[in-house]
């Protein structure tokens, strides 16, 4: 597997990286620039469908790169012998495979609250969809921003071993 990560490697680090940038980016500009927008429709009604289809959208393009990062993260770590280096690079890889694994769990829950909120909405509950909206937006993807940045900071310091 060395080998094969020596070979492609040039192909394999950006696509790890553009996945990991599209994730975390992706839920940075939910939070500072799509949401705040959404807020400005007056209809709380449609205001509310509107999220619910930029979040439908968004998860359906976001899947995507998640697994790339996941099959990139893996050959990386099959390939990079860090385990067999330092045992404190193979803490960080562990480390940094289980941030990843919280944020995809993360992104599964927060998928599940947007299908909650969209029945809560076909059933003329607003107010409940709304709060599962303003739950994923400000908390779930707060915590997958915060742990985003840790594992992108466990991963220079990987590169720079």
């Amino acid at each position: 597997m060395e080998s094969f990560l020596k070979e492609y490697e040039a192909i394999i680090l950006p696509l790890h990286l553009l996945s990991a940038i599209v994730w975390i980016g992706g839920m940075i500009m939910f939070i500072f620039a799509v949401y705040p927008s959404l807020k400005q429709i007056p209809n709380e009604k449609s205001m509310t469908r509107t999220a619910l289809r930029t979040f439908r959208r968004y998860f359906n393009f976001l899947f995507f790169f998640i697994i790339i990062s996941m099959i990139t993260g893996v050959v990386m770590e099959m390939g990079g012998g860090y385990e067999s280096r330092s045992p404190t690079l193979g803490a960080i890889v562990s480390t940094k495979e289980a941030i990843w694994v919280l944020m995809f769990l993360n992104f599964l829950f927060s998928y599940f609250k947007i299908i909650e909120a969209k029945n809560k909405c076909l059933n003329s509950d607003v107010d409940a969809a709304k709060d599962n909206i303003r739950l994923i937006t400000y908390y779930l993807f707060g915590i997958n921003i915060f742990l985003g940045i840790v594992a992108l900071y466990f991963g220079l310091i990987l590169q720079g071993a």
